[in-house]
């Protein structure tokens, strides 16, 4: 009796500990809750049977419950919460705006000298040959050729607006960059970049992929802010917008990967980066660096491009229904966005890169970037309360599902384009005046050799001054420049020249080099035109202002990248002249000549 005393006081003391340790735990998790007792008395002691099991806190959903010791796993975006894109539109409309203050930079700088009353290939004669061919209404004029000069009563493009049309988008995009968000203000810049992109398309210095690239990403960027009347403002980024730019990524990446697979043997061959570093529009310094990268690195790299270009762009296309799909989508917008940044690292190609990472930000969501970042834009941006913000949705979704199906529709012949139905693949073509949806490409085929055109002035016919551009190679000690994102024109344009044979590309595509020349003898430079200096180098400006020109001529050079950065790089440093380039005499490509009864003419020299 003893022995069975002892062990039943024992038991009741063990479920009475038990008991108590339950109703401890019962107590904290009150405590968090801020839930109050029904009586302040001590509970009785129970039983271990008596006491309510707690409930997991995957179940329970209450604030505070506490944490479950289930398995760890990984969790599902609604057990997250849903994904949010604020910062990331934040980010993408900085980003478009920066692109455009970089684009309206340019054309500030360099259209009058391009495209002015006395540039070299003036457009006011374009747009009188518009005026007069058009005798429609102005909006059927506007949809063959838009241009808000249409609505503008533009009889003839003068210089003055050329230039207002530049600084009223300089300043637009530079409000976008500070934080602007408008839905007018981006239609605004989509339509101001549409008129010069439209008086330019006589020539050939606005027939780049980037051109019709910033109109696409503009046209999209416009629908990524709030709608007026359609939606109150602070309301949460259209997750169909985003889709469209995924879209427009993954388009941008096949289409450059399809053209290189379909394009030069050296891609096939994996052999194309021995030459491409060097014989690129514009190289920079950090070209020097590449080009002279281990053959087995450079091949390594071609099959990079390839498994970025056509095998991970797939990942920016996944939905984010769960943790895993969401984790892959996000993965692939960061390979498309590191990519970029490494071509950017590799050479001068204008804006090109830098816009390419826009589409790419889509596919990240607001846990993607620094806290600091999220913080300052819910602050900033998204004060107004969630049932004001969720009201009026009906609208935006009707607006999303018309952008999807338009998107869709005109998405068809650019399909039919990467997948050669009816025809080779075409890169950086519009199917349509609008541009909403075109095809992209670049590098298909690459130079092995690097050819350039190099213009000299002489008084005598003798001494012969060679004439600088900004920054494609000339002078063998120059440095090269790191310019991108912004665009030297003339430089990229001259560049073509240098593909054989080379009297083909001057009289055809780069036909203004004749121009150029005429005006260098002309010297009207004296007569107050400066327009055109601005096309050319500091060194070349202050030459033609110091002598007059009677003679001039060009000449074909074959260049050679001569030592790599990390041999060069410690001379340029100390102040050394370092000869970065050699070159060797390739051919005439122009024949000295002046100016004789007021035309061009050979010189017998």
């Amino acid at each position: 009796q003893r022995e069975s005393g002892a062990w039943g006081q024992q038991a009741a003391a063990d479920s009475g500990g038990t008991a108590w340790s339950r109703m401890a735990l019962h107590k904290r998790k009150n405590r968090l809750t801020s839930f109050s007792s029904a009586s302040s008395d001590a509970p009785p002691p129970v039983g271990p049977s008596e006491v309510t099991p707690l409930k997991d806190d995957a179940k329970d959903t209450r604030e505070g419950a506490l944490p479950s010791k289930l398995k760890p796993g990984p969790p599902t975006v609604a057990a997250k919460g849903r994904e949010t894109f604020r910062v990331t539109r934040f980010v993408i409309l900085r980003l478009v705006g920066l692109v455009y203050f970089v684009a309206f930079l340019g054309a500030r700088h360099q259209n009058l000298g391009l495209m002015g009353k006395d540039g070299l290939i003036p457009a006011h004669e374009h747009w009188t040959s518009l005026l007069s061919s058009c005798k429609a209404s102005k909006l059927e004029c506007f949809k063959s050729h838009p241009s808000l000069y249409w609505f503008l009563d533009v009889t003839m493009l003068e210089d003055e607006t050329m230039d207002y049309t530049a600084l009223i988008g300089m300043t637009l995009s530079m409000l976008v960059v500070l934080g602007l968000d408008s839905f007018l203000v981006m239609i605004a810049l989509w339509l101001l970049d549409f008129s010069i992109v439209t008086s330019a398309e006589h020539t050939s210095f606005y027939s780049y992929g980037w051109e019709s690239q910033l109109l696409e990403t503009g046209w999209l960027a416009i629908w990524l802010c709030d709608v007026p009347m359609l939606q109150p403002r602070s309301s949460e980024p259209s997750l169909p917008v985003l889709w469209l730019f995924r879209w427009l990524c993954a388009r941008i990446s096949v289409g450059a990967g399809l053209i290189k697979l379909r394009g030069a043997q050296c891609w096939q061959d994996k052999t194309c980066l021995y030459y491409h570093f060097e014989t690129q529009p514009i190289p920079s310094p950090s070209s020097f660096f590449f080009h002279f990268l281990p053959k087995s690195v450079l091949r390594g790299a071609v099959h990079l491009d390839f498994f970025v270009q056509l095998y991970t762009i797939w990942l920016v296309l996944l939905p984010g229904w769960t943790w895993y799909l969401a984790q892959l989508r996000r993965l692939g917008g960061f390979v498309q966005a590191g990519f970029m940044f490494n071509i950017i690292l590799s050479g001068n190609f204008a804006f090109l890169n830098h816009l390419t990472v826009v589409p790419a930000l889509a596919c990240l969501d607001d846990t993607c970037f620094p806290s600091f970042l999220r913080h300052f834009v819910n602050r900033r941006y998204y004060r107004v309360q969630t049932a004001q913000r969720s009201a009026r949705k009906v609208p935006r979704y009707l607006l999303d599902l018309g952008l999807l199906a338009l998107i869709s529709t005109l998405s068809m012949p650019v399909v039919q384009n990467l997948l050669q139905i009816g025809g080779r693949q075409a890169m950086n073509t519009s199917f349509g005046s609008f541009k909403l949806v075109n095809s992209y490409g670049a590098f298909g085929s690459v130079g092995t050799s690097r050819y350039e055109p190099i213009i000299a002035v002489s008084e005598d016919g003798v001494e012969w001054t060679e004439l600088e551009l900004p920054c494609k190679p000339g002078n063998v000690s120059r440095r090269p420049c790191f310019c991108a994102p912004y665009h030297y024109r003339l430089d990229w344009n001259i560049w073509f020249i240098g593909f054989k044979p080379h009297q083909s590309m001057l009289q055809r595509r780069e036909s203004w080099l004749f121009r150029l020349v005429q005006k260098l003898l002309l010297d009207d430079s004296r007569n107050g035109d400066l327009s055109w200096h601005s096309l050319l180098d500091s060194t070349a400006q202050s030459h033609l202002k110091k002598h007059p020109v009677k003679y001039v001529k060009a000449d074909m050079y074959h260049y050679e990248m001569k030592q790599p950065l990390w041999e060069a790089l410690p001379g340029w440093l100390q102040g050394e002249d370092v000869t970065w380039w050699r070159r060797t005499f390739e051919e005439t490509l122009i024949r000295p000549v002046q100016i004789y009864n007021g035309s061009l003419a050979y010189a017998n020299l």
